[in-house]
C-alpha cells in the first residue's frame, strides 16, 4: 500500500470521525493509527484494545495496551504503558505512562507516572516521579523537585519541596517539607507542621504541638514542655 493510499484512508476516517460514538461502524480496534485527530483509525471516541500510534494527536475513548505520540489523549480510561510528550486521561489510570512535559489524569492513578509534571485530580496509588508531581491523595512512592498532596497520605516523599496539605504518614525529606499533621519523619533543613508524632531532623524544626523528638540547630514545639530549644526538642 502506497503512501497516497494510506494517507487517503486516514483521511477518510478522519471525516467521519466526527460522528457521535453511537452512530460508528466500529467500537473498537486492536490497532490505532493517525496522523492527528480527528485523521485516525478507528474513530473518534472508539476504543483501542492493543497497539496505538497516535501521530501529532491520538483521540480515543478507552486505550488498553500499548500507546506511543505526540499527545495521547482519553476520554475514558488508560490501562497498559503510554509514552508521549503530553497525556491526558479522563477517567483512571493502571500502567506506567511516560511523558516529556506532562501527566494529566482527572480520576484515579494506579502504577507509575514519570514526566515533568504529573498533576492528579484524583488519588494515586504507586510512584511518581517529576520535577512537579501534584496529587488528591497519595499513597507510595513520590521523588520530584516539587511534591504536593491535597489530602491524608501516606509513603516516601523525596523532593526539594513537599507540601501535605492534610495527615501524612511516612517517611519526608526534601529541603523543606512541611504537613498539616505527620506521623512519621521529617527529615531536611525546614521541617514545619501542626501536629507531630514522631521526628523531625533538621537545621529548623518546628511543630505546634508534638509526640516525639526534634534534633537540629533550632528546635521549636510551640505547646511543648520546652517550647524552644537548640540541639534537640522532645514532649509525649
Amino acid at each position: 500500500m502506497t503512501k497516497k493510499t494510506l494517507f487517503a484512508a486516514a483521511l477518510a476516517a478522519g471525516i467521519v470521525g466526527f460522528a457521535r460514538a453511537e452512530d460508528r461502524a466500529w467500537a473498537w480496534s486492536p490497532l490505532g493509527i493517525g496522523i492527528a485527530a480527528p485523521i485516525q483509525l478507528p474513530l473518534i471516541d472508539s476504543d483501542v484494545y492493543g497497539l496505538r500510534f497516535g501521530g501529532l494527536f491520538g483521540y480515543n475513548a478507552d486505550m488498553f495496551g500499548i500507546d506511543a505520540g505526540v499527545v495521547s489523549l482519553e476520554t475514558g480510561t488508560m490501562a497498559g504503558i503510554q509514552g508521549a510528550a503530553f497525556t491526558w486521561t479522563s477517567d483512571s489510570v493502571y500502567g506506567i505512562q511516560g511523558a516529556f512535559l506532562a501527566n494529566v489524569v482527572d480520576g484515579d492513578v494506579f502504577g507509575v507516572q514519570v514526566a515533568s509534571v504529573n498533576a492528579d485530580w484524583g488519588n494515586v496509588w504507586g510512584v511518581q516521579v517529576g520535577v512537579v508531581d501534584y496529587c488528591n491523595s497519595f499513597h507510595g512512592i513520590q521523588v520530584g523537585g516539587i511534591n504536593w498532596n491535597n489530602t491524608p497520605s501516606h509513603g516516601w516523599q523525596t523532593a526539594v519541596a513537599n507540601a501535605n496539605q492534610e495527615e501524612f504518614a511516612g517517611f519526608s525529606a526534601g529541603a523543606v517539607n512541611y504537613s498539616l499533621r505527620v506521623t512519621g519523619c521529617q527529615i531536611g533543613a525546614v521541617n514545619l507542621a501542626d501536629s507531630m508524632t514522631g521526628c523531625q531532623i533538621g537545621f529548623f524544626n518546628a511543630a505546634q504541638r508534638a509526640r516525639g523528638v526534634q534534633i537540629g540547630f533550632l528546635n521549636m514545639i510551640c505547646e511543648g514542655p520546652l517550647p524552644i530549644m537548640v540541639v534537640a526538642n522532645a514532649s509525649f
